[in-house]
C-alpha cells in the first residue's frame, strides 16, 4: 500500500510544522512495515504574498527551522519544498503536484490540528472494510460553531453551545482520547461534510471525482466544493461514500487558551504581508461555475 499526505504551510505556521512533524514521528512506530508513505510538504514563502522586505523575521530564519524540523521524518520518505517564487502559490498547487501513478491513498493534513499518533495507522488500516469505489475516511472533531457538523461531532462534546465552540482546550481532548481509550469504529456519514483537516481519501475520489482544477492556484475551499460535488454525483448513482472515523478525535490548536493567538500570531506580527485578493471569496464568488465544469468533466469521463 502506497499513502502520500500533504503538508502545505506558510511560515507564521512553523511552529505547528514542527508540532505535526513530532506526531508523525510518533505515528511511525504504530505503521506495519509493508505500508509506504510519503510526505510531500511544502513551506510556502512567496514573495508574492509576503514582502520579505519590509518583514522583521527573514525567509532564511524559516529555511533553517524548516531544515532542522524535517529531520523529524527521517523514517518516511519525505519530499521537502521551499517556493521562494514571486508568484501566488497554495495547497491547490500542492494537490496538482502530488498525483502520482503508484499512490494508493492520499492523507491531506491542516497545519494547525492536533491529532494523536494512532490515528494514522487507524485510517490506514479501515480502508481494508471499505469497498466503494470512491471513499473519503474523516475523524470525529469537537463541537464547532453550527449544527452542519454535528454528524461528526464526538458525543463527548456535543453539549457544548455552539458560541462557545472554541472554548475548549485541545489538551482535554487529548487526555480524554489517553484515558477513555475507544473502540475504533467506521460508520457511514449521511450528510458529507469534511474539511481537509485529516483526511483520507482513495485514489480514484482523489485523482477523478474531486481533482483540483488545472487552472486553480493559491488557496480555495476544496473540501466545500468535494462535499458538493461528491454529493451531486452519489444522487445520481455513483458509488460514493463518507465514513466517519469513531473514535479518534482531531481539533485545532488555537482554541481555549490558544484561541486568541495559537501559536502563529507571534510570527504574523513580525511578517509583512502584501495586499492580494482575498482568495477564498475569490474562490466562492465562482463555486457555482466550478461545479458546474466539474459535473460536465464527471459526464465526460463517463463517471455520471
Amino acid at each position: 500500500m502506497n499513502i502520500k499526505i500533504l503538508y502545505h504551510f506558510m511560515p507564521w505556521e512553523i511552529d505547528y510544522a514542527l508540532l505535526t512533524f513530532t506526531q508523525l514521528k510518533k505515528s511511525k512506530y504504530y505503521i506495519d512495515s509493508d505500508i509506504n508513505i510519503e510526505i510531500d510538504s511544502v513551506l510556502n514563502l512567496s514573495s508574492y504574498i509576503v514582502n520579505w522586505n519590509d518583514s522583521k523575521l527573514p525567509k532564511e530564519y524559516f529555511i533553517e527551522k524548516y531544515n532542522s524540523i524535517s529531520k523529524l521524518l527521517i523514517d518516511y520518505k519525505h519530499n521537502p519544498k521551499i517556493f521562494k517564487e514571486d508568484k501566488l502559490y497554495g495547497h491547490l498547487d500542492l494537490q496538482k503536484e502530488s498525483k502520482e501513478k503508484h499512490i494508493d491513498y492520499y492523507i491531506n493534513i491542516c497545519p494547525d490540528m492536533y491529532f494523536s499518533e494512532h490515528i494514522l495507522s487507524y485510517l490506514i488500516q479501515t480502508t481494508q472494510y471499505i469497498k466503494n469505489k470512491y471513499f473519503v475516511i474523516t475523524p470525529q472533531i469537537s463541537k464547532l460553531w453550527d449544527n452542519t457538523w454535528d454528524e461528526i461531532t464526538h458525543p463527548n462534546y456535543t453539549n457544548i453551545l455552539y458560541k462557545e465552540w472554541d472554548n475548549v482546550d485541545v489538551f482535554d481532548i487529548r487526555n480524554n482520547l489517553k484515558i477513555n481509550n475507544e473502540d475504533i469504529e467506521l460508520y457511514p456519514v449521511q450528510n458529507n461534510k469534511w474539511a481537509g483537516w485529516f483526511d483520507l481519501y482513495n485514489k480514484a475520489l482523489w485523482e477523478e471525482l474531486i481533482p483540483v482544477h488545472k487552472d486553480w492556484s493559491g488557496y480555495g475551499p476544496h473540501d466545500w466544493y468535494s462535499m458538493m460535488l461528491s454529493e451531486y454525483a452519489k444522487q445520481n448513482g455513483v458509488d460514493f461514500q463518507q465514513y466517519l472515523l469513531k473514535g479518534q478525535v482531531i481539533f485545532e490548536y488555537s482554541v481555549g487558551p490558544l484561541k486568541n493567538s495559537g501559536f502563529s500570531n507571534y510570527y504574523k506580527n513580525l511578517i509583512t504581508k502584501n495586499n492580494i485578493p482575498d482568495q477564498r471569496k475569490q474562490f466562492e464568488l465562482k463555486i457555482n461555475k466550478y461545479l458546474n465544469k466539474g459535473i460536465q468533466t464527471l459526464k465526460e469521463k463517463n463517471i455520471l
